[in-house]
């Protein structure tokens, strides 16, 4: 049980630095570096931005920049991997489909022996 208790407080202390789940868009918040392609979209949005990296294996990540912001036009980078969100007004970005559902099922998954073995080391007392 005590297991159980400091995996969720890790998980509740990984929420705080993430804001939101692995399938959320998050507004106002953009990806940085890995960046193998960036595409220009005059008509575009981020749930176009969302379905061109689900349409591509590399994508595991995208961000929408609005119209205006950086260019003329809006314009949607595509990412080879899944850097940590940082705060960017204007800017959408999300997670590829197959890597938002990668994560879902193993945050509902039980804990595997090397994990429980992590979490018992950071506990007090003899293990």
């Amino acid at each position: 049980m005590a297991i159980r208790t400091a995996l969720a407080t890790l998980l509740i202390l990984g929420a705080a630095a993430v804001p939101a789940s692995a399938g959320d868009v998050l507004t106002g918040w953009t990806r940085l570096g890995s960046v193998y392609q960036r595409t220009s979209l005059t008509d575009g949005n981020q749930t176009m931005c969302a379905a061109l990296c689900d349409g591509q294996a590399q994508c595991r990540s995208w961000v929408w920049t609005p119209p205006g912001l950086e260019d003329v036009d809006g314009s949607c980078a595509l990412l080879a991997s899944t850097p940590a969100p940082r705060p960017a007004p204007q800017r959408v970005t999300g997670l590829a489909s197959d890597i938002a559902a990668q994560i879902e099922a193993a945050s509902e998954r039980a804990p595997s022996a090397r994990e429980i073995a992590a979490l018992r080391a950071t506990q007090p007392g003899p293990h």
